[in-house]
């Protein structure tokens, strides 16, 4: 027996249960995936009405990591270097991030929002807040935390490629 199918003995869950649950939370992913992919573009236009829906995301990561190198980038978006190079310089041509050299590595390079990315993506991420909060209506703010933190580790996990 396994270990991830003692714990859920353990649990009280059978197998069938199990597999319930896995269908169900399946269920779940898809409609909240089809709901996100659905209103990134509008996350995306709402920045520049040529942003991408895929620099949408890496300028959320930038505006995250406020100095952030392109190779971590790349590794974080699971892409080459030269291809997040591309989609970096994509942004800088809209005027929304800027490079500047990483001292230690000449070759490296960080990248930051401009002031013109920061209040176009400040406008966008409000918006998108505003619509997120509104699908949490219903949710207390422990419960909210609660779903956060669920969420987190949910999508932290990487556990191998979905067609094994």
């Amino acid at each position: 027996m396994n270990a991830q199918f003692a714990g859920d003995a353990e649990a009280g869950r059978s197998r069938p249960e199990r597999d319930e649950l896995v269908t169900a939370v399946e269920h779940e992913i898809v409609a909240l995936a089809t709901r996100l992919r659905a209103g990134a573009p509008l996350a995306a236009h709402d920045i520049h009405e040529r942003l991408t829906v895929g620099a949408y995301r890496i300028l959320l990561r930038i505006n995250d990591e406020t100095d952030a190198r392109i190779t971590d980038l790349a590794v974080h978006f699971e892409v080459g270097k030269p291809t997040m190079s591309r989609q970096v310089a994509a942004l800088e041509q809209l005027g929304l991030v800027r490079r500047r050299p990483d001292p230690d590595d000449g070759r490296g390079a960080f990248v930051s929002l401009t002031e013109q990315g920061r209040a176009a993506f400040a406008r966008a991420r409000a918006r998108r807040h505003k619509w997120i909060d509104g699908l949490m209506a219903g949710f207390a703010d422990d419960e909210a935390r609660v779903f956060a933190e669920l969420l987190h580790r949910f999508v932290s996990r990487r556990p191998g490629d979905p067609r094994d």
